[in-house]
């Protein structure tokens, strides 16, 4: 009879041992951010989340949880889930809902990329090798992946490596200080490493997918309630001396007309005074766009006030290099 009664516990509880496990986190822990993400599986990403080269995969999927000491709003524990495979056609999805993978441990903040010593970078397992994973800091509702080599990572048409917070910014996180503001303090094209480009006239070829209806609205674009995405593919042209020229615009908005006109260099953004922009101005009528330039090979978008634009777990605001520089 004691058996049995044990046995019926344990048909009981079955189901609860199923659910999944959330990460045991300190009581004393607070959230300090979740950040999302869908990026290319390629051969960077392959390599730091250790996905085989012979597996199936286009396409990755990111939950990142940052934990942080609920008193000193220091770096304590992360959870971070990614889910790969190929892309389901016909939807943001995977097929078969892909293969889950989870990452558990702790993290902490450094200072300094390649190509910035004061940059922030938050690091998930120090000192592991491996496994350690980098993200600069962009702002508070931004990271971005960086390479084996300390170098953003470059994505494609269709997704890039900037993750996204998802939800607003919490009172309680901590501010990096003064150093912050110069974490993408960056050169102009003629300062920089010499670009590869399909011709001599061409700074670059930028491409991506952003979300719809946000930057709609920044350049008075009317759209239906279903656009979901928008691509972008943006060429930037330049003179023998590597100054601005003019640049040509296509994609979901300029299918009828492609968009021309005149690009210049500014300086500054609301948050950081020293970042350098890319300010595209239109041939007519239309609102200006600019993109704060992360590097030679990634351009983020910002909006009509020069804040950042954080995307979601779908797309992010971030156009990629078609071609990259090579760095020296």
């Amino acid at each position: 009879m004691k058996s049995i009664l044990v046995f019926i516990k344990l048909a009981l509880l079955l189901p609860m041992l199923l659910l999944p496990v959330a990460l045991p986190v300190d009581p004393g822990s607070s959230t300090h951010g979740v950040f999302v993400a869908t990026s290319p599986c390629d051969d960077v990403s392959r390599q730091l989340l250790q996905i085989p080269a012979t597996v199936k995969c286009e396409m990755i999927k990111w939950n990142l949880i940052l934990y942080q000491d609920a008193n000193k709003l220091t770096p304590t524990a992360y959870s971070l889930t990614f889910t790969y495979g190929l892309p389901e056609q016909g939807t943001r999805g995977l097929s078969n809902g892909g293969t889950r993978a989870v990452r558990e441990g702790e993290w902490t903040k450094v200072r300094g990329t390649k190509a910035n010593r004061d940059a922030v970078v938050y690091q998930l397992d120090p000192g592991r090798h491996e496994r350690t994973l980098s993200f600069l800091k962009v702002d508070q509702n931004l990271l971005h992946l960086l390479d084996r080599h300390g170098n953003l990572a470059v994505g494609n048409a269709g997704w890039s490596y900037t993750l996204n917070r998802n939800g607003k910014s919490p009172p309680n996180v901590q501010q990096e200080g003064p150093l912050q503001r110069f974490a993408l303090q960056l050169t102009s094209p003629s300062a920089s490493s010499s670009p590869i480009t399909s011709g001599p006239s061409t700074l670059g070829r930028f491409s991506g997918r952003s979300p719809c209806q946000q930057v709609a609205r920044e350049i008075n674009k009317p759209v239906s309630g279903d656009c979901m995405k928008v691509k972008w593919d943006l060429t930037l042209y330049q003179d023998q001396t590597l100054g601005p020229t003019t640049y040509r615009l296509k994609g979901t908005f300029y299918r009828e007309r492609v968009r021309e006109g005149t690009w210049r260099i500014v300086q500054g953004t609301k948050a950081n005074p020293a970042a350098v922009v890319y300010q595209l101005d239109p041939a007519n009528s239309e609102a200006s766009l600019s993109f704060l330039k992360a590097d030679d090979n990634i351009l983020l978008f910002l909006d009509q006030e020069k804040n950042l634009m954080p995307g979601n777990g779908d797309f992010s605001y971030t156009l990629n290099k078609e071609v990259q520089t090579r760095k020296n």
